[in-house]
């Protein structure tokens, strides 16, 4: 029996063209292309705004209030403070910066500026001796560079004299990009 094609060479060869070419399937729609455009988008704007904004790097520090007759500055009615600072993070320290503070255990929240900062570095016993000040628990016993700091809230000095507290001075300011784990060094330090 003679072999006899049961298709019309036309189809046969349609066949032949369609299976030689590549074919990728499409396996996300054009809307979900769009979304993850748009959130590409808003990534990339989001990095430049934390790139552009700019936040107050802060340095703690632990002081004490001044009694009238320790050192403080002139001026009736004010309250004066000492703060110690570790000689690494005192570089950045300038008279009238901003300070906010939190006096002893009762936390009262008060807040100043920077008068002066002492020239050289003393020691926890010069500190002791001179200002009254008696570190916290835990602390380093290191040398400390001391910053005089005008409170604006006028405390009474019998209540207040010699008590300590826990501040934090504004001294300068970083890139928001900065604060993201392993971004810190690379995004553009404190300025």
């Amino acid at each position: 029996m003679a072999q006899r094609v049961i298709f019309r060479e036309t189809a046969v060869q349609a066949y032949q063209r369609g299976t030689a070419k590549d074919i990728v399937p499409r396996l996300t729609r054009r809307p979900v292309i769009v979304c993850l455009w748009l959130l590409l988008a808003v990534l990339i704007a989001t990095a430049a705004v934390a790139w552009s904004v700019r936040v107050p790097a802060y340095v703690g520090a632990q002081g004490t209030i001044l009694s009238d007759g320790a050192r403080a500055g002139p001026g009736g009615g004010t309250t004066d403070a000492a703060l110690f600072l570790p000689a690494d993070q005192s570089a950045h320290v300038r008279a009238g910066q901003p300070v906010h503070a939190r006096i002893g255990s009762s936390d009262l929240p008060a807040s100043g500026a920077v008068s002066r900062v002492e020239p050289g570095m003393i020691g926890p016993d010069t500190a002791r001796a001179e200002y009254g000040f008696e570190p916290a628990a835990g602390t380093v016993r290191q040398p400390w560079t001391v910053v005089i700091v005008r409170l604006e809230q006028s405390l009474p000095p019998a209540a207040y004299d010699g008590s300590s507290l826990t501040a934090r001075v504004e001294a300068g300011s970083q890139r928001l990009l900065t604060l993201f784990p392993g971004l810190g060094s690379s995004a553009g330090g404190a300025s």
